[in-house]
């Protein structure tokens, strides 16, 4: 319970600090794009009230020092470098999805995020590392991710292939200690969190992507559950049936939850990474079992009324 507990908040002073570097090495961008910058980093500070929260984009360097071996400096520098990734790629998925109004401004700050942590990169790791092949192999899982969004299944580990550049924390944390032979093993567990996380994330927005006709491992789900084609089209009316009615919800979760059983019994132990993904699990669950009970309430009557009032789910999956 203690682990569970202290995952989002045993570091917070690291996070100050490397939230304030943020700001110091942004402060000093062009204007107007510091300005603009600013503001990006602290939409996405944690340690600030009503800000967006990626906890495992900042924090999977403290998760995994146990594993890793890094010490405090090492594992704020690359959170900090995970500052910069998340930002960059968060600017990318804004402009591929919302065609916003000053997307000049923010492809011109895309780039500017991008350097930056690419020089932390370089400040850390010299031409002839092997990180440099993870570094182009994860970019590349990214950008497959994003070209084939919407072809993957629920199960595919495709799923965590558009957060893969996370990853560059922490096969940078196992090469800076010398413990590369155990990239491998870390690698695929931080992949398999990437993957709840992505289905905690789906099972949030899943109507705003049926609407756009986004990728979503739910509806995956429920088109494999009913041995429909990945293309086949659902309504909102079919899944909140699936989800609130037939239990769709809660075998959703089940998956996860063996996932939680598979990283348990891996070949190391990292308590943090492993509580963060608990948490995700116990969210899907918690809702799976809250649909549950309503569904059981229909047997009283009230269907008509409940799809009515569907709109007011609870879809958060994702611990705030």
């Amino acid at each position: 319970m203690v682990a569970i507990m202290n995952w989002k908040t045993s570091y917070n002073e690291d996070l100050a600090v490397v939230f304030e570097d943020a700001k110091a090495i942004v402060s000093v961008f062009p204007k107007p794009l510091a300005a603009l910058g600013l503001a990006y980093v602290d939409q996405y500070n944690p340690l600030l009230p009503d800000s967006t929260k990626n906890y495992i984009c900042y924090l999977l360097p403290f998760w995994l020092q146990d594993v890793t071996g890094t010490d405090s400096a090492a594992s704020r520098k690359l959170s900090l470098a995970n500052v910069f990734i998340m930002l960059y790629f968060f600017v990318q998925d804004d402009l591929m999805d919302t065609s916003p109004d000053d997307w000049k401004e923010q492809l011109a700050l895309g780039n500017l995020l991008y350097v930056a942590f690419l020089d932390i990169y370089r400040e850390t790791f010299p031409p002839d590392s092997p990180f440099w092949h993870f570094f182009s192999r994860y970019i590349g899982e990214w950008a497959v991710a994003v070209a084939t969004e919407g072809q993957a299944s629920y199960s595919d580990y495709s799923l965590a292939m558009k957060a893969s550049p996370v990853k560059l924390a922490s096969t940078g944390a196992l090469l800076l200690s010398g413990r590369e032979t155990l990239i491998p093993a870390v690698s695929d567990a931080v992949d398999s969190v990437l993957t709840t996380l992505q289905m905690a994330d789906d099972w949030a927005d899943w109507e705003n992507d049926l609407m756009e006709g986004s990728g979503n491992s739910l509806l995956s789900f429920i088109r494999k559950e009913r041995q429909l084609p990945e293309d086949s089209p659902l309504t909102a009316l079919e899944v909140k049936q699936a989800v609130g009615i037939n239990g769709v919800l809660g075998r959703f979760a089940k998956t996860a939850a063996q996932r939680h059983e598979y990283l348990r019994q891996g070949s190391f132990d990292a308590p943090m990474l492993f509580a963060f993904h608990q948490s995700l699990v116990s969210q899907l669950e918690k809702s799976g079992e809250s649909l549950s009970e309503r569904s059981r309430s229909l047997l009283r009557g009230g269907f008509v009324d409940w799809l009515s009032k569907s709109s007011n789910m609870t879809y958060a999956a994702r611990p705030e």
